[in-house]
Parts: structure tokens; C-alpha cells; sequence
């Protein structure tokens, strides 16, 4: 039998979608089929799929030259990580000096210079700020900020890199590459038959039931169709905002916290960041050894920013007895800038690069482990996602990530005439392809919007019955 529910469902939607994180676990009035969820586990099993020849020449393009025309000692590179507090004006000849020593750090240790278009488009933009700024007799430091990044944030489409001065700035969040999920809510479908299948995707719905709803990763929402035909039927679209989860500091200090849901039958592992305590994050690896004790659990990557991926790994290793690897084509351009902010390589600052490659083995696992992920799991978070995405019985649960793994590595300098910071990355990374990933993100394998993910899966399990394994 076919389901469409709409606003007779609104009790259902009420207690499960309004109320956010909630968590709520009431029973589904009707049971499913085990069989059907796994033939999903099935349909969505990672399969393997190994960089091409060509990919890999396409990569190594990127990665040059190998020696580099501007070169910084470690004690010049050292004395611009210091902050510095920034005046309120420079005269053109200081400012000029910082912005050609911008574009001499970029073109020197920047990862990605040559992905975006090397000297060629570099040096034209550097040029035409110079020749602004020569007619100026006296500079804003603000304005020079917005100068410099109105300048290159429209070329440089890295959600690590950024821009500012000591004063804040909203802009740096601003980038107009940066795509966003838009959901279709409360209208779900079981045919997708004749249903444009760039909108199609699979999802839970009001009852924990597998099946379909209508869901995009795009720039602006008015390009999206505003009216489609489903099971016969016709449905005007009203496309909304997929809102992300943000911890707060606080949250966040706590690196991860443990809880269960559904009267104790599902635990729940929250990963707020992989940034911060050491040993609060070494505590949060050693839960991977008890989880590996649990056939179904809940893995919460919502709003985690990132850190340091080697903590997602250790904890995979904890839960698997083995190493995982993702597919991912990785490099790292190495001087003075890499080796000041990472240590390591001190006799390389005449530049180079180390790279390579893995192309990603998909690993088995007892768990069945449910991956919630949202537009603010983002660098090592998102990275620690495509790992876990390698499992064979594994399931992302959410909406697109944010887009900002492919140039990382990061670190801030400081011009020395206006204070001005600038942050970029050292490496250049691909991961399960080389299309644009930066400001799309990666899929979840089901869409659901975050403030309801969690309790969409209590629902999904109570519906095809998964608690009755897991009652230890």
C-alpha cells in the first residue's frame, strides 16, 4: 500500500519534528518488515573504488612547482604567527608591504595555490590591489581587510581560509559557494516513479518507516522546482532551510558525552569536536573499545567542527581491531610555514611537497551503527564521517556536511604593518572523488532534518524491530 502522509499525521510530526532534539520514543503504530531494512544496508554497502590513472595525473597537476620562488626562513616565518593588535589606518607603502607579503606566504605555503589557478590568477589580483591602493594617501585598516578579501575569498573556495582583522567581521562567514539542504517537510512518498531524481531521496518517516522525500544541496532555493507530481498526484513545494546543529563552548569542552535513549535500549555516543583536551579526547578514543560491545548505537557528529582526525581513526581502531582508511588522494606542501606549525622536515625550506594516496578498503563490523551528521559537521568531522561511511553496516542520518576538508593543515600569520591575519592550509586533499566538494559536503545515506535525526532513528528501529538484538 502506498503512503503519503500530510497534515493528518500532524500528531506524529508534532511530537517527533517539533520538538527538536527531544528525543522522544514513542512506539510506531505499526510494524515493519526487518527484511526490507536489510535490503537497504544492502543497497547502501560501500564498494570498492580505486583512483584512476587520470585522476591521479589531474592531482599531481596541483602539486607544483616543486621548488618555490619566495622563500622564509623559520625565524621570518616565526615572527609572524605572533598576533598582533591592529592600528586603525597604515600608510600605502605598509600596506602595499603586506600585500605583496600576502600573496609571497600564499603563492610559498598555501596547499591549494595552484588548484585555484597558480601565479596566473594570483599575481593579476595582487596587482590590481597595489594599483587601488597607490592611489590611496591614507588606508583604513578595515578597508584594506575588505580589500584583500573581497578580493580573493570569490577565488578561494576554502571554507578554512579566512581573512580578518582583531575587529569582528560576519563577512568571514559569508561565502558565496556555499550551498545549503533544503527539505520538502512533511511530505513523503513510497513510488518515486516519474519523480525528478535529482530531488529524490530516501529518508524515515512519521512511523520509522523506510521511504522517500524531496531534498536539494543548492545555492539559492528559488531555482528549485516549485511544484511536482507524486503517486498521481499534483503538490505545490514549499522548500525550507535544513537548520544545522551548534554546540555552544561549553558543549563543546566537554569533547563527548554518553547517554541512551528508548528506555536504555539505544546508546547514544555524542562527538562535539576533535579539538581541545588531550585528555579529554584520549578518553573519548578509549570508548571505541566498549562500543565495540554494543550491536546498535548512535555515533552524533552534529555540529562537530573538526580537529585532529588521528582521534577518529585511534577510536575506529578501538572499535575494529584495525586500521580504517578512506579513499582520499592527500599532499602536503612543505617549508618553513609547514614545518613552524607542524615541526618535522627543518632542512625543507626551499619547498616540495609529500603526497600519496589510499583508495579506501570497506571494512565489516558487528555494530550496526547509526551516523547522525548535519551542514555543521565539518574538516576532521566530516573526514571522520567518510570513514565511518566505509562500514558495511553503517548509516549517515541527516543532511549534506559543510564542505571544508580539502585544504586543512591550517595555521594564522599576521602581516606585520596592519595586524591583518591570514589562515590557510598546507595540503590538498581529495576524498571519495575529485568533484567540488568545498561548500557542498558529503550525503547522508538518509535525509532527515537534524533537530529530528536522533528521534528519527529511534523510530526507524522501533518500526523494524532492531532493539530486540541489542537488549544487553
Amino acid at each position: 500500500m502506498k503512503r503519503l502522509f500530510y497534515a493528518f499525521f500532524s500528531f506524529f510530526l508534532l511530537t517527533f519534528a517539533a520538538c527538536g532534539s527531544k528525543e522522544t520514543d514513542l512506539p510506531p503504530y505499526r510494524q515493519g518488515n526487518k527484511e526490507e531494512f536489510e535490503q537497504f544496508l544492502t543497497e547502501i554497502e560501500p564498494q570498492e573504488d580505486p583512483w584512476t590513472e587520470e585522476e591521479l595525473q589531474t592531482f599531481e597537476s596541483y602539486l607544483q612547482p616543486k621548488g618555490f620562488e619566495h622563500i622564509f626562513s623559520e625565524e621570518e616565518i616565526q615572527a609572524l604567527v605572533k598576533s598582533k593588535k591592529c592600528p586603525k589606518t597604515v600608510t600605502p607603502q605598509q600596506a602595499a608591504e603586506d600585500v605583496t607579503l600576502a600573496f609571497d606566504l600564499l603563492s610559498y605555503g598555501y596547499g591549494g595555490y595552484h588548484y585555484f589557478g597558480g601565479d596566473e590568477v594570483f599575481l593579476p589580483i595582487r596587482d590590481s590591489i597595489l594599483a587601488e591602493l597607490a592611489s590611496m594617501k591614507k588606508i583604513n585598516t578595515n578597508d584594506l581587510w575588505k580589500l584583500l578579501w573581497e578580493s580573493l575569498s570569490p577565488i578561494i573556495a576554502d571554507r578554512h581560509f579566512f581573512i580578518t582583522t582583531d575587529q569582528p567581521h560576519t563577512a568571514i562567514y559569508e561565502r558565496e559557494y556555499a550551498q545549503s539542504t533544503y527539505l520538502v517537510r512533511d511530505l513523503y512518498f513510497d513510488d518515486p516513479t516519474g519523480v525528478d531524481s535529482r530531488y529524490v531521496k530516501r529518508t524515515i518517516g512519521p512511523d520509522g518507516a523506510l521511504t522517500y522525500c524531496l531534498a536539494a544541496v543548492c545555492l539559492n532555493p528559488d531555482s528549485l522546482p516549485a511544484a511536482m507530481t507524486i503517486e498521481g498526484v499534483e503538490h505545490t513545494l514549499s522548500w525550507q532551510l535544513a537548520r544545522p546543529i551548534t554546540h555552544s563552548d561549553f558543549t563543546l569542552a566537554k569533547v563527548f558525552s554518553e547517554t541512551t535513549v528508548a528506555d536504555g535500549q539505544l546508546p547514544v555516543l555524542r562527538n562535539y569536536t576533535l579539538t581541545g583536551s588531550d585528555k579529554k579526547l584520549n578518553k573519548f578514543v578509549a570508548t571505541g573499545t566498549s562500543y565495540k560491545e554494543k550491536p546498535l548505537f548512535v555515533l552524533d557528529l552534529r555540529g562537530n567542527g573538526g580537529g585532529n582526525s588521528g582521534y577518529a581513526l585511534s577510536w575506529l581502531y578501538n572499535l575494529c581491531d584495525k586500521q580504517i582508511s578512506d579513499k582520499c588522494l592527500w599532499s602536503n606542501k612543505i617549508s618553513t610555514y609547514y614545518t613552524v606549525n607542524y615541526g618535522g622536515f627543518v632542512n625543507s625550506q626551499g619547498g616540495g611537497w609529500r603526497s600519496g594516496h589510499s583508495n579506501g578498503t570497506p571494512w565489516e563490523t558487528d555494530n550496526l551503527i547509526f551516523v547522525l551528521i548535519d551542514d555543521n559537521t565539518a574538516s576532521s568531522g566530516e573526514r571522520f564521517s567518510n570513514f565511518l561511511s566505509m562500514g558495511k553496516q553503517v548509516v549517515l542520518v541527516g543532511t549534506n556536511t559543510m564542505g571544508c576538508l580539502n585544504f586543512g593543515n591550517i595555521h594564522e600569520l599576521y602581516l606585520p604593518n596592519s595586524g591583518i591575519m591570514l589562515q590557510f592550509g598546507t595540503s590538498c586533499d581529495f576524498y571519495q572523488g575529485m568533484e567540488k566538494t568545498e561548500g557542498i559536503g558529503y550525503s547522508p545515506d538518509l535525509w532527515v532534518e537534524p533537530a529530528d535525526s536522533l528521534d528519527a532513528v529511534v523510530r526507524l528501529c522501533n518500526y523494524y524491530g532492531l532493539y530486540k538484538e541489542n537488549d544487553n
